[in-house]
């Protein structure tokens, strides 16, 4: 029971009241009996009850009217108000032991009220104390689930990449690669049907690439939405959340899922798809693609799932892009090895045309000038000129080395081509060789002698100069090739660089890491000078 005095105006008269009806409850009492009995306990009573409940004040309040009861009220051999010196002693000792009740009262209080207050407070240690072992107990039990399901995922993980280390080693093929990753993520996450979609860098459209159902790949589906049109997914808002998230999106009721276009919702209800789960796939940062899991069945997908399914996507993504590059180099080899065959035929058969041509147009002026024996040497030195040509096209076609830089060295090589091709005609031609020839490698040799075939052949066919010359300097820390004709010029930045020849002349200096410079002027001719450095030697 609470005895704390209450508190207000109206509890403070109330206690006091208390105090003066208890010392009148005991005059009440006493007044009957006082020649008979000892009734100075009854007010002792009264000062106690006042004590307990009313607190000092209304104690003492009952103390002073106990006091003057028992001196005026109860006095033997008559009540009076006369004061008598002989009833101090008894009335000091009434005050003294009602002060000492006073005093243990009070203390008794105290003690009671500390003690309440450290119940109070041991009880809300306690309840602390048991809200935080409750709180350590439901993280405990959080940490030991997540570290169970952690472990599951990490077994996944590792089951996942088990199986795919055996598909590298036993199915090479990219494709066949892919298909197996998407039929473990079907296994994993007991899927009705995955599919592979790919976004196309040339016009954004979407494609699909491989689409499985349970263990078999299945066709391409030309009923699905994305499939009539492939630039239909943009459209989509499902896919525009995952593009603007970069993160799974997870559909769990294709019936009622607002973002669904009706055509979509349709065909995925048509194929008993209750649920789908789309992973996006990056490259660089950028989305190139996305995982679509489909499931037969209702229900939610846990984190866990999602988490596995990223993880299984990044392989497809690995596989997907290494396809591609692997494509890529695929056709940049194509590229590269038609345009190497482009430029050999260029250099072989055109120029060696060239060649016949300028021999055939030498023929006919002997002709004319009724010198045969002149023009059947023209004659020969052209089926020569063919025949060497034939061959050096069919020798480009395995990719082997000019005929001419086998049968001599570099110097000599581009001499020969030089006085072979303008024998017996009006050009005059002079060949210079300064410095120690060094040896160089064969590409060196081969790029600088093609373009040195090209400036001539240029030369004989749009130029139509009367001089000729080249020059071959062995420098002290590079080759240099000049090539200079006095014919009729050109304004270099009008050229069309789509030719072959300039171009070839471009491609075969950059192949061997060497400088084409290229002056010319209408009228005055043409220079072109190609200065290849001397590569250090191998170790």
């Amino acid at each position: 029971m609470n005895s704390s005095p209450p508190s207000g105006g109206v509890a403070v008269i109330s206690r006091y009241g208390v105090a003066v009806l208890l010392a009148g409850a005991a005059v009440a009492i006493s007044y009957p009996f006082r020649a008979h009995l000892y009734t100075t306990p009854l007010f002792f009573a009264a000062v106690f009850i006042s004590c307990w409940y009313g607190g000092i004040g209304p104690a003492i309040l009952t103390t002073i009217a106990s006091t003057a009861a028992i001196h005026f009220l109860l006095r033997l051999p008559g009540s009076g108000f006369t004061p008598d010196v002989h009833d101090l002693p008894r009335l000091a000792e009434f005050v003294f032991m009602a002060a000492v009740a006073i005093y243990l009262v009070q203390a008794r209080k105290r003690s009671e009220q500390s003690v309440r207050q450290a119940r109070d407070q041991l009880e809300i240690k306690v309840n602390e104390r048991t809200a935080d072992l409750q709180r350590e107990v439901a993280e405990r039990r959080r940490a030991e689930q997540a570290a169970q399901t952690a472990a599951q995922m990490a077994q996944s993980h590792v089951d996942m990449l088990l199986h795919s280390v055996d598909v590298l080693a036993t199915e090479a093929a990219p494709a066949t690669f892919i298909g197996e990753m998407l039929r473990t993520i079907g296994h994993h996450l007991h899927a009705q049907q995955v599919r592979l979609w790919l976004r196309s860098q040339e016009d954004d459209s979407l494609h699909l690439r491989i689409a499985i159902e349970g263990e078999q790949q299945i066709g391409l589906e030309p009923n699905h939405p994305f499939v009539r049109d492939p630039q239909s997914w943009h459209n989509s808002r499902l896919i525009q959340e995952m593009l603007f998230t970069k993160a799974p999106v997870v559909c769990d009721d294709v019936e009622h899922d607002a973002r669904l276009a009706p055509d979509h919702r349709d065909y995925l209800t048509n194929q008993g798809c209750k649920r789908f789960l789309v992973i996006p796939m990056f490259v660089l940062g950028e989305v190139r693609g996305f995982i679509a899991i489909q499931h037969a069945e209702r229900g939610m997908y846990r984190a866990e799932e999602i988490e596995l399914a990223q993880a299984l996507a990044h392989h497809v993504m690995f596989a997907t892009h290494g396809q591609d590059l692997s494509e890529q180099r695929r056709q940049g080899a194509i590229l590269k090895e038609r345009t190497r065959m482009a430029r050999d035929i260029h250099d072989t058969l055109a120029q060696g045309f060239t060649g016949v041509i300028v021999q055939m147009e030498a023929a006919e002026e002997a002709l004319l000038e009724e010198d045969p024996e002149h023009a059947v040497r023209h004659v020969r030195r052209a089926r020569d000129i063919a025949r060497e040509s034939l061959g050096e096209a069919r020798r480009s076609v395995h990719a082997l080395r000019p005929q001419a830089l086998d049968k001599a060295g570099f110097a000599d090589a581009l001499r020969n081509v030089i006085q072979n091709t303008t024998a017996g005609t009006s050009l005059r031609t002079d060949f210079h060789l300064d410095g120690e020839p060094r040896h160089l490698p064969a590409n060196v040799e081969e790029c600088l002698l093609r373009i040195g075939q090209e400036a001539l052949s240029n030369a004989l066919k749009h130029a139509h100069p009367t001089e000729f010359q080249a020059r071959l300097a062995f420098d002290s820390n590079a080759v240099r090739l000049e090539l200079y004709d006095n014919g009729k010029g050109f304004v270099v930045d009008r050229v069309n660089d789509g030719g072959i020849g300039l171009l070839g002349m471009k491609e075969r200096a950059e192949q061997i890491g060497a400088t084409l410079k290229i002056s010319s002027e209408p009228g005055v001719g043409t220079k072109i000078t190609a200065i290849s450095p001397y590569q250090p030697a191998a170790g």
